[in-house]
């Protein structure tokens, strides 16, 4: 490989994995999107009882794993409110952050 071209390869991939959005998902963020957003229809406490419908954000963590809780929300299901359907990925990223951080260990 040129080692010029290596040299950018290598500066790139370094730019990329220290990116502010590779650390940007925050759970404190996203429980407060939780509490505008999903509140009205789930219950996003932590220890929350296990429910399923509508799942309880602790039962969404227990038994989904964090890309099928990401591809919920970016294809949610009829009812969802509309908001959801635009929210930003960094959005999307600290919802699922709290959501994840629910799991009980």
């Amino acid at each position: 490989m040129i080692p010029r071209l290596r040299a950018t390869l290598i500066t790139s991939a370094t730019v990329l994995a220290l990116s502010p959005a590779a650390f940007a998902a925050d759970p404190v963020a996203g429980r407060k999107l939780a509490e505008e957003w999903c509140a009205r229809c789930h219950n996003i406490e932590m220890g929350a009882p296990l429910k399923l419908q509508p799942p309880s954000f602790t039962s969404i963590a227990v038994f989904r794993a964090e890309n099928d809780i990401r591809g919920k929300i970016i294809s949610p299901h009829i009812g969802m409110p509309e908001i959801t359907w635009t929210l930003p990925v960094g959005d999307i990223d600290h919802l699922v952050a709290y959501i994840t951080s629910l799991e009980v260990k």
